[in-house]
């Protein structure tokens, strides 16, 4: 089962789609959204960007389920990160940011890859005195979310 919305897979190989593609299966698509309210901007704007549109975002600081930050740099990016996993959304939310927040990069390297926002990530959310484990290089400490 997949979502042709979704991005491909991360790692080697594409097999659903190479079995969808065969034409060997039958393949239904799903025009129903259950995950989300059919209000949700999440929804409204997946499919504005399938059809080419540029999402709506809120003009004001309401309430949402879709937000769009603007950065001018990769350093900027990774600042406001930082601030929204840190601050700004648990304070808007009252969400737990080490066991309610998880953040995605579609890369490793660089100043927004996964590696240097988990290195920094974990030095803000994670107790520098809790036991740690080091391994290839990477140091994981008591609390840190595995994926």
């Amino acid at each position: 089962m997949g979502d042709i919305d979704q991005l491909p897979s991360v790692g080697p190989g594409n097999v659903l789609s190479d079995v969808i593609r065969s034409g060997l299966v039958e393949v239904v698509r799903l025009t129903e959204i259950f995950r989300q309210a059919q209000e949700s901007r999440i929804i409204t704007n997946a499919h504005r960007i399938n059809r080419g549109l540029a999402p709506v975002v809120a003009s004001d600081d309401s309430l949402s389920d879709f937000y769009a930050i603007t950065a001018t740099s990769p350093e900027d990016a990774q600042a406001k990160i930082v601030h929204l996993v840190t601050k700004r959304i648990p304070d808007a939310f009252g969400f737990d940011p080490k066991k309610d927040v998880q953040v995605l990069s579609p890369m490793h390297r660089g100043s927004v890859g996964c590696s240097t926002l988990n290195q920094i990530l974990q030095e803000k959310l994670t107790d520098e005195s809790s036991a740690s484990l080091t391994r290839m290089g990477v140091t994981w400490r008591v609390g840190d979310k595995v994926m």
